[in-house]
This record gives structure tokens, C-alpha cells and sequence, in this order.
């Protein structure tokens, strides 16, 4: 299905895709201003400690997740080997190799989420030092942090099932090489992104509130704004070929982008809800879709 809307017809799509993010945007923004989404804190208690692990192991915890992402996205963009991907080339309208250096390599939603995820812990993992040091936590770290959780972890799972049921089949079928997909930074940020954030869940006392459901779609629209400004004026690539909202079923294509970022929202809402009614139930379940949804080697055909 997807490959019949990956293609360009008589009349480019840009307006029309445009108009869709815009409108989507603005219900969002509409719906943020209108509700108290943005006015209900959660409890220092819920926020900087534990139900599952003392307080040391929470905050050590957190602190290592945040030590992963800054090694793995300093890697990333300061390694001189750099890596090869097949992005879309903007003017040419054609996929090609391209051997990318330095920190554009930070440009894909891959490395925007998993900052994401590293920005998440580091405030939450403040959240736990000044409450393990007899602090007061500030009023819009309480607010933060469940918002910031639940924004990343959905974004995670988009991750982890675009580049496992799409991208790396994608590839295969087009004759490209995978084995850049399979590296160490990129096994971290498409599969242990997921793991993580499991964990984090369980460990986690903060509430996942159906109103947040707003902010992954929010920050995905972000991107998708960036990813235009990236093809047009710095790089003249696509990262994802799927992004170019030119293409004849771009609008249909953003939607189903839109609705996936939502529907991972309330998979990790309901994740939140079972482990709230059985913490081994929510943990064998989390780790169970971390498990199906994941890919730790490349596959093999012959």
C-alpha cells in the first residue's frame, strides 16, 4: 500500500500536506490552551522517587540513561567515519547512497527522539537528586517530567516498528545494504530505546494522563517542519523517503504518521494502567512488546 502512495503524480501534494499539518497543529494547540493539561502537576513523591527501588537506584538508573544517550549521540556525530544511508534527494526525486559526516548525522527523528529520551531522564533524574537531598523539586519539573515520559516513550515505539516493519524491508527490496542499520549506536537508539523506557515505566511512580496525548503528536509535527527546512535549505535530502510531502499520497501518509504517534501514546497509557493493577503483569507485558517489536540482527535470506 504504502509503496502506491510514493509516488508523484501530475500535481505536487506540498499545499495540501501542508494544510493538513497546519490544521492538525492548531486542533492540538487549541486543545493544549483550552484544557488544564498544562496546569495539574503530579506529586514530588510520584515524580522523584520510587514504589519498586530506593531512591539511589532510581536516580542511578536514570543518570545512566542519560550517560548512554550523550555517548551515543556524541558518537554519532563526531565519529569521522561517519555512515552511509539512502536518503531522497530533494531536487532529483531519487534515492541515492549518501556518506554523511559529522553532526547532520543528528538531523533523523531517530537522534531527535532519543535526546528526547535523554532530556526525559535528565529531568527526572534531577527531580530524584533534589529529593533525595531534602529539596523542594520545582513546580514545572513536576509538570515536565510525566509529560516528557510519556512523549518519548510513544516516540520510541514509532521508532522501533517504522525502522523494524518498514525501513529495513524497504531497503531490502530496493537492493540497498542494511548492515548500517545494525550498528551499535543504532541497535541502542532502535531497540534498547525501547527497553529503557520500558523499565523506566515500571520503575516509575508519575501517571500517564490521557491529555498527553497531545505532545508526541506536537513534537512529531515539529519535525516534520524540520525535516522540510533540512530538504529545502541545508541538506537537500529526505532522511525518510516517506517525509517528502510532495508525493501523491503524501497527505494520506502524513495522517497515518499522525494517527501511529497517537496510537503509541495510548499504548503506553494502557502499558501505564496495567502495571498500575499488576506490576509483574505490566512487566512481562512491556518486555513482551519490546521483544516482538524489535530488531537485534539483520535478517537473513537464502
Amino acid at each position: 500500500m504504502l509503496d502506491r502512495l510514493m509516488v508523484y503524480g501530475s500535481r505536487d501534494k506540498g499545499a495540501d500536506t501542508g494544510l493538513l499539518t497546519l490544521g492538525f497543529l492548531i486542533l492540538l494547540l487549541v486543545f493544549i490552551s483550552s484544557s488544564d493539561v498544562l496546569e495539574e502537576s503530579q506529586t514530588q513523591e510520584e515524580v522523584a522517587a520510587s514504589s519498586i527501588v530506593p531512591d539511589g537506584a532510581l536516580l542511578l538508573f536514570r543518570l545512566s540513561c542519560v550517560v548512554l544517550v550523550v555517548i551515543t549521540l556524541s558518537w554519532i556525530a563526531l565519529d569521522p567515519k561517519g555512515s552511509k544511508d539512502y536518503p531522497l534527494f530533494f531536487k532529483d526525486r531519487e534515492i541515492r547512497r549518501r556518506d554523511v559526516v559529522g553532526p547532520t548525522r543528528l538531523a533523523a527523528f531517530t537522534m531527535w527522539h532519543f535526546a528526547l529520551i535523554g532530556i526525559t531522564f535528565a529531568t527526572s533524574g534531577y527531580a530524584t537528586w533534589i529529593h533525595m537531598s531534602g529539596g523542594e523539586v520545582p513546580e514545572w519539573i513536576l509538570l515536565a517530567s510525566p509529560i516528557l515520559f510519556s512523549t518519548a516513550f510513544a516516540c520510541a515505539i514509532l521508532v522501533t516498528c517504522v525502522i523494524t516493519f518498514h525501513i529495513i524491508g524497504d531497503n531490502q527490496r530496493k537492493g540497498n545494504p542494511i548492515d548500517h542499520l545494525f550498528s551499535w549506536y543504532e541497535i541502542v537508539m532502535h531497540n534498547v530505546n525501547v527497553a529503557i523506557m520500558a523499565i523506566s515505566l515500571i520503575l516509575n511512580d508519575m501517571n500517564v494522563e490521557w491529555k498527553y496525548f497531545v505532545f508526541p503528536a506536537v513534537f512529531g509535527i515539529v519535525y516534520v517542519f524540520w525535516a522540510a527546512i533540512y530538504a529545502n535549505f541545508i541538506s537537500g535530502v529526505f532522511i525518510y523517503e516517506f517525509m517528502d510531502y510532495r508525493m501523491a499520497g503524501a497527505p494520506v501518509i502524513y495522517f497515518i504518521l499522525f494517527v501511529l504517534q497517537i496510537s503509541f501514546f495510548f499504548v503506553v497509557l494502557a502499558l501505564d494502567r496495567l502495571a498500575e493493577w499488576n506490576i509483574v503483569v505490566g512487566f512481562v507485558t512491556a518486555m513482551g512488546m519490546t521483544w516482538a517489536i524489535s530488531a537485534l540482527k539483520e535478517p537473513v535470506h537464502g
